[in-house]
């Protein structure tokens, strides 16, 4: 499992490096904002799209070469971005950098539902859930390092997603995971059977997607300088490092939806609280840590329950759909908060924010339960 997790911090790696460095190159080629955010989000449009065909390739493949084929594809992919500064050329490499980091995305989480004991399972998502946005923190901080100009960002950037392999290399070769993934069932069935699950995803992605781009922009509008809005965002993501495995050693003790409801409770209030806490420093960054690591556990403890709710040979769907679910949430936080922002520049990204998790509570606590549920409410 260890080789697995280390595995996930070369996709978070990519998710935190390849936006900002794209952003920057294309802009400095003279793009428009909006030609460079269609190229960003080219990567979730494949992985919502090519979602059907992934639980074949990993029945085919197998679950260890799968994550090693993905990631080596998008190391691959990177360096060719030196050969042209081409808007569309960029947004293809950018989507076959997303059909390839998908597969590896969801392997990595079908190995590690599999491999994990019901009991823990809360624990070990939680431990993939820090290291993931380790990878997506340490994205920013290597592209310091390595600027953004030149050859250098896009060859160590490769390097980078290739040693995140090492540890597999130790690993002796997995069957086949025939045995394990199933053929494809009906998308709309792994939905139906865990609707408020899939719902998390949903939520996750819209929430996560927004904050990333939207929060430090709703910082600066707020009065303050553009270095501390940076560190507001900086200060969520680090809730995001910090509270993964503790959140996931309550869920496994009391009860995941449980502690999905007090998350969803936590995550409608901080954004509500943002204004009030402006004046009070050390109340505003509480409150940021707090928020950030509640958040992801939409995301991490939403795989642990789908461990829960689906047999091993209907997880290569489930997970496909819950990945997908959530990239459809993080093409949509975006725009969605965006517009709210431009409308309502002090309430609606707020309010935006607070209302998707109120959806989720709602969600959870709903009296009715679908047939294909099973014992879900226990989980």
């Amino acid at each position: 499992m260890a080789a697995v997790v280390s595995s996930s911090l070369g996709v978070g790696l990519t998710f935190g490096f390849q936006p900002p460095l794209i952003a920057l190159v294309l802009s400095r080629a003279g793009n428009s904002s909006g030609a460079i955010g269609a190229v960003t989000a080219a990567s979730l449009v494949a992985i919502i799209l090519l979602g059907p065909i992934y639980p074949h390739i990993i029945a085919r493949l197998g679950l260890k070469r799968s994550v090693v084929a993905g990631i080596v594809c998008a190391a691959l992919v990177l360096p060719c971005m030196l050969l042209t500064q081409s808007l569309s050329v960029w947004f293809g490499l950018r989507f076959i950098t997303g059909c390839a980091l998908g597969l590896s995305w969801i392997a990595s989480e079908i190995w590690l539902n599999t491999a994990s004991a019901s009991e823990a399972r809360g624990a070990v998502m939680g431990v993939y859930g820090t290291v993931f946005s380790i990878g997506t923190v340490a994205g920013p901080a290597l592209l310091e390092l390595t600027g953004t100009r030149g050859w250098q960002p896009f060859a160590i950037g490769a390097v980078g997603l290739i040693v995140t392999l090492a540890p597999l290399a130790l690993l002796p070769n997995e069957s086949s995971g025939s045995e394990g993934c199933a053929a494809l069932r009906k998308l709309s069935g792994a939905l139906t059977a865990a609707p408020v699950v899939m719902l998390a995803a949903w939520v996750a992605g819209l929430v996560e997607s927004a904050d990333l781009t939207l929060l430090p922009l709703f910082g600066v509008h707020a009065g303050f300088a553009e270095q501390t809005a940076l560190l507001m965002l900086a200060v969520f993501m680090a809730g995001n490092v910090v509270l993964q495995v503790p959140i996931g050693l309550l869920a496994d003790r009391f009860g995941r939806r449980r502690l999905l409801g007090i998350c969803a409770l936590s995550s409608a209030l901080g954004p509500l609280l943002l204004q009030p806490f402006f004046a009070t420093p050390v109340l505003l960054w509480s409150l940021l840590f707090l928020w950030g690591g509640t958040l992801y556990a939409f995301y991490s403890q939403g795989v642990a329950l789908l461990g829960a709710e689906f047999p091993a040979a209907d997880l290569p769907t489930a997970n496909t759909v819950f990945v997908m679910v959530y990239c459809l949430g993080g093409v949509i936080g975006p725009s969605v908060g965006g517009f709210a922002l431009d409308r309502w520049p002090h309430q609606g990204l707020p309010v935006l924010l607070s209302a998707a998790p109120l959806i989720l509570l709602a969600g959870l606590w709903w009296p009715a339960r679908s047939a294909g549920q099973g014992d879900f409410g226990s989980a």
